[in-house]
């Protein structure tokens, strides 16, 4: 792994070696892929021996359990951080947005990670809940609900609380993962002031703000 990798946060009761066995199965699993990944090969990796590793984490499953949670929480708290507590609708949208591109850009490998679990083959990968981003998509769908019943957001003719959020939703989702395979095409990330332009557009083709 080079010097270069930006990390998720590991969990501070973790001892020095678990961290590092942590970070370095992110990695594996995040270029490699599940199947790919051997516990002799993070050992490698870390610079560790296999019963260190076998130590702390007695299988690759529960290894690969630890690295999903590990990521899951650092996307949500970061996600969290940057929605302003009561704010508006176009507010609480733009930082969710630009705190997802945010863990994007500091965090490649943790969102390679969790695309590898939506979208790659399962076979033989062990199944892992995701229902702790339920917290994020949660926040989304009641702040659509406050601003449309205080009037603050009107919907167009035909466009459902429904079609808002997912609509939405599919716009985070293809900006972050256009920003993670922008590299490799030699294109420039979203710039923050490009997203929230087309968070603009995509408010009024829903409806009209009255803020």
């Amino acid at each position: 792994m080079t010097t270069q990798l930006r990390k998720v946060h590991t969990p501070e009761a973790a001892s020095a070696n678990e961290r590092r066995i942590l970070q370095h199965a992110l990695h594996s699993f995040a270029t490699r892929g599940y199947a790919a990944t051997g516990l002799r090969t993070i050992a490698a990796d870390a610079q560790l021996t296999a019963p260190m590793v076998n130590y702390y984490f007695k299988t690759k499953e529960a290894l690969y359990q630890r690295v999903g949670a590990m990521v899951m929480d650092g996307l949500v708290a970061a996600v969290a951080a940057a929605c302003p507590d009561g704010g508006t609708l176009a507010q609480v949208l733009s930082g969710n947005m630009l705190g997802h591109l945010q863990f994007c850009a500091d965090f490649p490998e943790a969102i390679r990670f969790l695309f590898g679990i939506m979208y790659g083959p399962e076979e033989g990968r062990p199944a892992f809940d995701m229902t702790g981003y339920s917290a994020v998509e949660a926040r989304i769908r009641n702040c659509f609900d406050r601003a449309i019943r205080s009037g603050e957001f009107a919907l167009r003719a035909g466009v459902t609380r429904a079609d808002a959020f997912e609509l939405y939703q599919g716009l985070v989702m293809s900006l972050v993962m256009h920003d993670v395979k922008a590299p490799a095409f030699g294109k420039p990330k979203t710039e923050p002031r490009i997203a929230s332009r087309r968070l603009g557009i995509l408010l009024a083709g829903l409806g009209t703000l009255h803020e």
